[in-house]
């Protein structure tokens, strides 16, 4: 689990349940997202959030301060370094971390190029109780690092150094924090998989998985062959890792969540009879290891307004990472409002109408044309792939929220037509929300 997740205690989590029962924010945001700049030191063809960068924009250092003062207030458990530009590609970076370390502001996790992931940075980093250092490696030569990242290839091995120096200072300091590489496939470099795999164990880094590049814009579509191929040599990796360091494989270009399944089942089978062993153990005597498929049966639908917050580089406050490039996707600007203000406001009540209205119709959603800010993807399952990645594990919880979106009751009507347009919500508390207090996970 991830993205401050595994530090909530139930009465937490039981407040995000009760508060999506009775349509309503009954806790502070448990994570704020900042892109603090959207700026980047490299200009990948595939960026998802280059049209965001066009205006060069920074929340000053004052701003800044001033938000973690609110966040502090507020009650919010911990910050994201990620966004729309690279979030080390600014001149005060180390000390912006320091400033959210003696504010007691955890750093939940970091996404980075990790160009810049100098000494300094990493030690600051590791002493704001960072949990998580994820970097979009993407690939695994210098040439097709700068065909991809679009910028110089000795950039390749600096980044390479960066990750083997912060496994070393990660020893050496203690810390606790993870260190995971990302690769991402497509139809240019999916042939890298076993040399992906080769420098990740030679990297020092914790662990590492495959996405497939998300679809936001025109590329080269693989073809029915090459995703054979692709997973042929996926297997192998499984074999080889015996699930030690792999964490997961998404892929975006088009439903293949079943054959990815099975080639998993297929590599591990392939792997060493040790290790294969102990996880046919685990499945006598193990209670929780059937965990995956019941999960599989369970509700997962995204609950973002009752969680987290995200702050984009012109001060915006928006729904998420996946749809804030949606003008509607915006629910206040933190230099017209505070923090507290944004996040009991209007606009997110009508996020989090909207988004309780997907769990209440089990995300059978017709149409989206009266709808302010979600879209099909926060209703179909899969889609989204970041909806769920942090609490999917924590299977209480999970049948906890399973319950409780049962028996939430579909309005009548057309999908979101009943939710008031720009005021709070007024929709009634739900029976069971009583019932929810006091547990979790």
């Amino acid at each position: 689990m991830a993205y401050f997740w595994e530090s909530l205690a139930p009465v937490e989590k039981s407040a995000i349940l009760r508060g999506i029962a009775e349509a309503r924010a009954l806790a502070p945001p448990r994570v704020v997202e900042i892109s603090w700049q959207d700026k980047c030191n490299i200009d990948c063809f595939f960026c998802s959030t280059a049209e965001l960068r066009a205006g060069d924009r920074e929340i000053p250092r004052e701003r800044l301060e001033r938000l973690f003062d609110e966040m502090g207030e507020l009650g919010v458990g911990a910050v994201r370094l990620m966004g729309g530009g690279e979030p080390l590609f600014r001149r005060d970076a180390v000390e912006l971390v320091e400033s959210l370390a003696r504010r007691g502001l955890r750093v939940a996790d970091v996404t980075t190029n990790a160009v810049l992931l100098g000494e300094r940075l990493v030690r600051a980093l590791f002493a704001a109780g960072c949990d998580q250092i994820t970097v979009s490696l993407n690939t695994a030569s210098s040439e097709s690092y700068a065909m991809m990242m679009q910028t110089a290839a000795r950039n390749f091995d600096r980044v390479v150094e960066n990750v083997r120096a912060a496994a070393r200072i990660k020893r050496e300091m203690g810390a606790r924090c993870r260190i995971r590489l990302q690769f991402l496939l497509y139809k240019e470099n999916f042939r890298q998989i076993p040399e992906m795999y080769r420098l990740f164990r030679q990297s020092g880094a914790d662990s590492f998985y495959f996405n497939g590049l998300y679809t936001m814009r025109p590329m080269p579509m693989m073809s029915e062959d090459e995703i054979n191929e692709m997973l042929d040599l996926y297997e192998g990796v499984v074999m080889r890792d015996g699930l030690k360091g792999l964490e997961s494989f998404s892929f975006w270009e088009r439903p293949i969540r079943d054959r990815i399944d099975a080639a998993t089942r297929r590599g591990f089978a392939r792997g060493p009879l040790r290790r294969r062993a102990l996880v046919k153990w685990r499945e006598v005597f193990d209670p929780g290891a059937g965990k995956e498929r019941e999960a599989a049966s369970l509700h997962e639908f995204c609950f973002a307004g009752w969680y987290s917050m995200a702050v984009n580089a012109n001060g915006d406050a928006v729904t998420c990472c996946i749809l804030q490039d949606r003008p509607s996707a915006v629910l206040g600007n933190i230099h017209r409002q505070s923090l507290e203000e944004i996040w009991n406001g209007a606009a997110y009540g009508r996020f989090r109408g909207e988004l309780r209205e997907i769990m209440a119709r089990k995300g059978n959603v017709p149409g989206f044309e009266h709808a302010c800010s979600v879209v099909g993807v926060c209703a179909e399952t899969g889609a989204c792939p970041v909806r769920s990645y942090y609490w999917n594990d924590d299977l209480v919880f999970r049948r906890d929220f399973h319950r409780m979106v049962e028996d939430l009751d579909a309005p009548g009507g057309k999908p979101f037509a009943t939710l008031p347009r720009g005021g709070s919500l007024s929709l009634p508390s739900h029976p069971a929300a009583g019932s929810l207090a006091g547990k979790g996970a």
